[in-house]
């Protein structure tokens, strides 16, 4: 039985973690093809070429799908020690983190000296938050509630993704088209559109961390989370040997 349940929750820390890398990879592609036609008129590239665009960006972002997968871990691994509450605000400050050396990038830098340190930190605050958040979402569920839960949750990660990509979008755009009315290149414009987005979610994640030391602190394990029928069941279990042993005595 406890090799059985052993299994049962590897297997749900495997699910949860390819979840997870699903997720990025879908939202990663939307934003990619989102901003090619930005990346054809800038770069002046050919339809040809442009279709390799995707595929060469999937792969630069292999490293941050990796370091979710491993700081979800250790935030799963942390959060019945620490609490929901202390992952969720850590997790998300060093995100904001991330966000901002993401900032900074310069127009002509490089991808491993300028952009791949601020992608890591940012993996390694944004895994934590995910184990929290859904953790504290679905802890005290009952059974008959439990599917419910999920169902809200996952609107409000959709939405939330959707709504804050309309919004840097909107931030980007407006920055680099106010730079291009004034005579600047299109590399300068573009890339400062980019920081000002950037900056805009490193204060939104720091702002999360401020409202999560708000919300309500638990120190359940991630996979059992949601499941509090499984308690129930073990606390029934004695009724029916009771009946079988007054059957057995003749009452």
């Amino acid at each position: 039985m406890r090799e059985g349940a052993d299994a049962c929750r590897g297997g749900k820390r495997l699910l949860a973690v390819l979840c997870a890398v699903a997720f990025l990879d879908f939202v990663d592609a939307s934003i990619t093809n989102v901003a090619l036609p930005h990346i054809r008129a800038a770069l002046g590239f050919s339809g040809q070429t442009l279709q390799w665009v995707p595929s060469a960006y999937l792969l630069t972002y292999l490293p941050l799908t990796f370091a979710v997968g491993i700081s979800s871990g250790v935030g799963a691994k942390l959060l019945p020690k620490l609490g929901s509450r202390a992952v969720i605000s850590a997790g998300a400050l060093i995100t904001s983190g991330g966000l901002l050396l993401l900032a900074q990038v310069p127009v002509h830098g490089s991808y491993l000296a300028n952009i791949l340190p601020g992608l890591m930190l940012f993996a390694l605050g944004v895994g934590p938050v995910f184990v929290g958040v859904t953790t504290a979402a679905n802890a005290g569920a009952t059974a008959d509630r439990a599917g419910l839960v999920a169902a809200i949750l996952n609107s409000a990660q959709q939405i939330g993704g959707a709504l804050g990509l309309a919004i840097f979008s909107a931030l980007a755009t407006s920055r680099t088209n106010h730079l291009l009315a004034t005579g600047a290149s299109v590399h300068t414009a573009a890339t400062a559109g980019f920081h000002r987005a950037l900056l805009a979610g490193a204060i939104f994640a720091a702002a999360a961390a401020l409202i999560s030391l708000r919300t309500a602190n638990t120190r359940e394990d991630p996979m059992e989370a949601g499941h509090p029928a499984a308690a129930g069941d073990t606390t029934a279990t004695p009724a029916p040997a009771a009946e079988s042993s007054s059957a057995s005595i003749g009452i």
